[in-house]
């Protein structure tokens, strides 16, 4: 017997290195103009915490209760840079575990090259961090006081090294059943030929959207980020309604 209560459908988000921002932000909009119930999850907190199996097993299961909950009948992984590293490798997961159909939605995430590496943080000095995140619209009264910079290289740093991991774990052979793709031109940590890479590793619908705009989405773009959603949503098909 079904346990489903309101038949929304859900999105699951997850952000770039550092959490939060605008494009988390945005995504969560996006869900909700279209019905969606969003549901903001965090990365793996440590490549220790990835290399266990902690993280993927515990957000396996809270997608399947939110999903259970809200009844909903597919389920948007979506995901911002790292964000969208997490949310590609998630997708066989939750397909394993039969919850629902599941749809692939990644902002600004590069895709690894053949042997698993990304544009990275990971190795990156403060000053080489700064001059990433001034481009990125960052607060320079925040980046010109060095203790302050060195706080946030650090934490940015330490979300890069899981992103290295999630990368070298998606295998070149692995291959995506659909995915869309919304990328900045502008962005110049992740140039948009990464983001496009993707397409030799999807073996069904595959969608690239360019925006004007950097690593960042800001709000002149919400309107795309929209449009993206509602294609990841018309090429996911709804699992049919559990018989009462």
């Amino acid at each position: 017997m079904s346990t489903a209560t309101t038949g929304q459908d859900l999105c699951v988000c997850f952000p770039a290195a550092g959490g939060g921002g605008t494009t988390l932000t945005l995504l969560r909009d996006a869900a909700a103009r279209h019905g969606l119930a969003a549901l903001a999850l965090p990365n793996a907190a440590s490549v220790a915490d990835l290399d266990s199996g902690r993280w993927q097993e515990r957000t396996v299961e809270e997608i399947r209760s939110a999903a259970a909950r809200r009844g909903a009948r597919r389920i948007v992984l979506a995901g911002h840079s790292m964000g969208g590293l997490s949310a590609v490798r998630l997708q066989p997961a939750l397909d394993m575990k039969g919850v629902r159909p599941t749809g692939v939605l990644v902002v600004n995430t590069p895709c690894p090259d053949s042997s698993g590496r990304i544009p990275t943080m990971s190795q990156l000095t403060d000053p080489e961090i700064a001059q990433v995140l001034a481009h990125d619209g960052f607060p320079p009264e925040l980046l010109d006081d060095e203790d302050m910079l060195a706080e946030i290289a650090h934490g940015l740093r330490g979300d890069a090294a899981v992103a290295d991991r999630l990368a070298e774990r998606t295998a070149p052979d692995d291959r995506l059943t659909d995915l869309h793709v919304l990328c900045g031109r502008d962005d110049r940590f992740i140039p948009t030929e990464r983001c496009a890479a993707w397409a030799h590793r999807v073996s069904g619908e595959f969608h690239l959207t360019v925006v004007p705009g950097a690593h960042s989405l800001d709000a002149a773009r919400a309107a795309a980020l929209g449009r993206a959603l509602a294609g990841v949503l018309a090429t996911t098909p709804a699992a049919e309604e559990e018989a009462a």
